[in-house]
């Protein structure tokens, strides 16, 4: 059995699980063909083995027809909604995490006819809204 010169890692062509393989070590038999001959001491896995034979090219007639069919398939798919998230038109939005920040603030700040600066930050928008009345909890 081939010994191997360096660490190296490869994917075992059964379970596709990896596998880490130590220098000095044993190259497995599954492994030889994955392991470069640099990695081996003498140059060479005896037990290479020849790599599976590729799969043949699919001919471009038959790959367009499939490819169209699957369009077409999704095509006729019915299209769901859209997944937005729900807006918080009845309250401030929220002060920490998703739909926070200083935009989701202007906003709430102006359907409630609160004028602030388009580059204001969110504290500044708080204070204004505070100063105007508008719940901000």
């Amino acid at each position: 059995m081939a010994k191997l010169t360096a660490n190296t890692h490869v994917r075992h062509p059964e379970t596709g699980e990896l596998a880490f393989l130590v220098a000095g070590g044993d190259v497995p038999e599954w492994a030889a063909p994955l392991v470069g001959d640099h990695l081996i001491e003498g140059g060479s896995a005896r037990s290479r083995k020849p790599s599976a034979p590729k799969a043949p090219a699919e001919d471009p007639a038959v790959e367009l027809a499939r490819l169209e069919a699957r369009v077409a398939e999704l095509k006729a798919t019915p299209k769901s909604e859209p997944v937005t998230p729900v807006e918080r038109q009845d309250g401030p939005p929220p002060k920490g995490g998703a739909g926070s920040g200083a935009p989701s603030w202007r906003e709430y700040a102006a359907r409630n006819n609160v004028e602030v600066a388009s580059d204001a930050s969110r504290e500044d928008v708080v204070a204004a809204l505070d100063a105007a009345g508008v719940r901000t909890e």
